[in-house]
């Protein structure tokens, strides 16, 4: 641990303990999002890192949480696909993982005869800093 000496408002040299600055520097923050353009803005996602709690992800929802660094695994799943990714995320390090339900024509088309239709699912990671 180090101190950090610096002038207060009254010209008295305080310091400050860095511990506080040094926990900072291991965190490791994990976002997760469903924001992406080409997303068909349809049904849940349902979400979770590791063992933790599950989330619904709708879209234009976004949330982030800090983990420790080494490996992770995410799961993601729509209902109908299910994808597990394996991450390692470092001290310090931000990453982002946009997830997003895919449909195309054939999906439109089921949607409009049978009332419901697939869709698929991508993640895409991108690191933040």
């Amino acid at each position: 641990m180090s101190a950090r000496a610096f002038l207060d408002s009254d010209d008295r040299v305080r310091t400050t303990d860095d511990s506080s600055d040094e926990l900072e520097d291991l965190r490791a923050l994990v976002t997760l999002s469903r924001t992406h353009p080409s997303d068909a803005k349809q049904r849940q996602v349902i979400v979770r890192i590791d063992e933790g709690p599950k989330k619904k992800l709708y879209f234009g929802e976004s949330f982030t949480i800090e983990v420790t660094p080494g490996e992770h695994r995410l799961h993601a799943h729509n209902t109908l696909f299910a994808r597990k990714l394996k991450f390692a995320v470092e001290p310090g390090e931000h990453l982002e993982f946009v997830i997003v339900n895919k449909a195309n024509v054939l999906t439109w088309t089921m949607a409009g005869v049978l009332g419901s239709a697939p869709m698929w699912l991508k993640i895409y990671r991108r690191s933040v800093i």
